[in-house]
């Protein structure tokens, strides 16, 4: 059991150091692939936050 774990060790690390992670290894740059190409964002493709609409609905009461 205990050589089970050890080998298990063993081919995590030898999986770590021969392997890539993609998820992280480019730096972001903030542009979108449109078409072939890399582009800033404009048009439709901008994303607009959300505003936030605060309606306080505490003064009025429901009649039973």
């Amino acid at each position: 059991m205990i050589k089970e774990y050890k080998q298990m060790i063993y081919l995590d690390k030898l999986y770590k150091k021969n392997t890539i992670d993609l998820d992280n290894y480019f730096k972001y740059s903030g542009k979108l692939e449109i078409g072939k190409k890399f582009k800033e964002p404009k048009g439709d493709y901008v994303y607009v936050h959300r505003r936030l609409i605060k309606n306080d609905m505490s003064k009025y009461k429901f009649k039973k």
